[in-house]
């Protein structure tokens, strides 16, 4: 009698690890946020403990204006943008913590137009998933929910099916993030540590409109949370940025800034109008907001630089991480050579650090992108 008891014990233990694994593995595969959000943040766990000397933390400006991988070749200091598109300000405390859980920066670079949203977007479901659903499942992440999920919404959250269960109805878009995932995951890192462009001079597709920059109260409650954590956390090196726009500042919204940032003992630089940088507006954006790699590699060197010379970051390392660096510079240049070909030829398509640059990847890649279009009017249940 005992011993069936046992079996029937074992096989029912048995039963509910296999559904356990599968419920967990139908969670992973129904996923959708965003595939290039999911790997600039996903990618950032997968660089050795405590070898990268500066943290580059914000939005899309972050991965589209500044490649660690050359800024190690010129400079020898090591990167990571921890970065996803349209990242607001309020989450930048959360991702600091998540790049100091895993390294110890010499220099923490934030930058700063995550402050500048106005008080719909930050909040919005599919702009926090793209950090919620991709960081670590840890005591961070279960807090983060708390603070920023209200009660009812929580389970959705924790249990990720319960949000994308309805993804089942559209398997080619499933099997594309897949299928990217799988690119991704060639090699014992992200080879370009957080990247994302278009290939052209002015984007048709990702066009951006005119905004009219106001630090506002969001901004200035969660650019004064940030300097107050960084305080807290005992961070002397910590400098403020703005990239280069063609969407420039106002010379008192510049002012602004600078005094906020300031009076609170950190820095701040604005590199829009900065004509050392060499930025031709013309030649060397792919829409209003974001550089192409020509400015990409224009900023990267200067940025660098500038870095080098205000800051004292010690550039030593173990010859492992060198030579895994010194890989990754090489294959970003390969893949800047490739990409500038595309981008004077204004092929206008985007492009992250998991991407395959052969000929037939490049035509799935359009075909998909008009499939994809076709869900882009609202119609789409797909859910981020």
């Amino acid at each position: 009698m005992k011993s069936n008891k046992m079996k029937r014990a074992v096989k029912l233990s048995a039963l509910g690890i296999v559904m356990l694994l599968l419920f967990v593995l139908l969670s992973w595969v129904m996923q959708y946020t965003a595939i290039s959000s999911e790997t600039h943040v996903r990618n950032f766990y997968r660089e050795p403990e405590n070898s990268l000397d500066v943290a580059m933390i914000g939005c899309s400006e972050a991965y589209a204006d500044f490649s660690p991988p050359i800024a190690y070749d010129k400079y020898g200091f090591t990167s990571y943008n921890l970065a996803f598109e349209a990242a607001p300000g309020h989450l930048y405390n959360s991702m600091l913590d998540t790049f100091l859980s895993r390294q110890k920066p010499q220099v923490v670079v934030f930058e700063v137009n995550g402050f500048f949203y106005n008080n719909d977007h930050p909040y919005k479901e599919g702009v926090k998933r793209k950090w919620i659903d991709n960081i670590k499942k840890d005591k961070q992440w279960f807090e983060l929910i708390k603070k920023e999920v209200p009660e009812d919404e929580r389970p959705n959250y924790y249990v990720g099916l319960l949000k994308y269960h309805d993804n089942w109805k559209h398997p080619v878009l499933l099997a594309s993030r897949q299928y990217q995932l799988w690119l991704n995951s060639r090699g014992d890192v992200s080879m370009m540590k957080s990247f994302g462009t278009r290939t052209t001079t002015d984007s048709a597709i990702k066009k951006t409109k005119k905004r009219h920059h106001k630090l506002g109260e969001y901004g200035i409650k969660n650019l004064t949370a940030t300097m107050e954590h960084c305080k807290e956390l005992g961070l002397k090196n910590v400098l403020f940025i703005r990239t280069p726009h063609k969407d420039k500042f106002s010379p008192e919204v510049d002012e602004e800034l600078k005094k906020l940032i300031n009076d609170a003992g950190y820095d701040y630089v604005n590199f829009e109008r900065d004509e050392n940088i060499g930025i031709d507006e013309n030649t060397d954006y792919y829409n209003g907001d974001h550089l192409n790699v020509f400015g990409n590699e224009k900023n990267t060197v200067y940025l660098g630089k500038y870095l080098v010379d205000h800051y004292d970051i010690d550039t030593t390392h173990s010859e492992e991480v060198n030579k895994q660096w010194r890989e990754c510079a090489e294959y970003t240049y390969k893949v800047f050579d490739v990409l500038k070909k595309k981008t004077l030829e204004e092929e206008d398509q985007q492009y992250n650090e998991f991407c395959d640059f052969s000929k037939s990847t490049v035509s799935l890649k359009k075909k998909f992108a008009e499939f994809k279009a076709k869900f882009s009017d609202g119609s789409s249940s797909v859910k981020e």
